[in-house]
């Protein structure tokens, strides 16, 4: 198996892969997994806050969720924190989520091969998943443009998990910092400390809460892209 990580968004080396695994782990894609894992028919990724709405008036049984510097979007009925992602409030229910950098992220690369959102709470089910593919295009969404420590640190904890693998310079970078604690790694990245800096301190909590969902990016008969699950 070979791999290329992106430890920021940009031009990968090549035109496809076998599997894109976009990670975001505070918090896009660990919301996304976690609302899958509460009974969420789909989650659907928007790019920006007028195409989540505009989706809401097409999707049936939906709901808005999403944030802009953290904070839930206003009108929208969710935000991005997982503990706001329950069988109550998502259970049966269709999710049309936005985000800084995560639904970007998913946008951008979705061409490239058959897509998966991982963050640390669905690692070891993606790894379960991902074994039998040959390429694999993992990328870090980052964070505002800037090389982000969680998504770095999913992706090497992830690339440990396989006893031989071809590794880009990113994939080594991420390897090596791997070797840390999940928690300090979360509360120490600029991003962590935001989080806890206005009063969301238990986001980083909820993140490292394991589930064994594998989010799929399928298109659906309108030919939309969702995340749907495979357990």
């Amino acid at each position: 198996m070979r791999s290329e990580v992106l430890l920021l968004p940009s031009r990968p080396r090549l035109d496809s892969y076998d599997l894109v695994i976009i990670i975001d782990t505070l918090r896009a894609t660990t919301v996304i997994s976690r609302a899958i894992y509460e009974g969420a028919m789909g989650v659907y990724p928007a790019i920006s806050i007028p195409r989540a709405k505009s989706l809401k008036k097409i999707i049936p049984n939906s709901v808005l969720a999403g944030e802009r510097k953290a904070f839930k979007i206003n009108g929208f009925d969710l935000g991005n924190s997982p503990s706001e992602f329950t069988v109550e409030s998502v259970g049966g229910k269709n999710v049309i989520i936005t985000t800084t950098n995560g639904t970007k992220a998913v946008e951008r690369y979705k061409g490239y091969g058959a897509v998966v959102a991982m963050a640390l709470s669905n690692l070891r089910a993606i790894y379960e998943y991902s074994k039998n593919f040959n390429s694999l295009l993992i990328v870090c969404a980052g964070s505002h443009g800037e090389v982000s420590l969680e998504d770095t640190y999913t992706a090497g904890r992830f690339l440990n998990l396989f006893d031989m693998v071809g590794l880009n310079d990113g994939g080594i970078i991420a390897r090596e910092i791997a070797r840390e604690d999940p928690a300090k790694i979360l509360k120490t990245s600029r991003h962590g400390r935001y989080l806890s800096e206005i009063g969301m301190y238990s986001d980083i909590e909820e993140s490292l809460i394991e589930n064994d969902v594998v989010p799929i990016l399928k298109t659906d008969l309108n030919n939309i892209n969702f995340f749907g699950g495979a357990r």
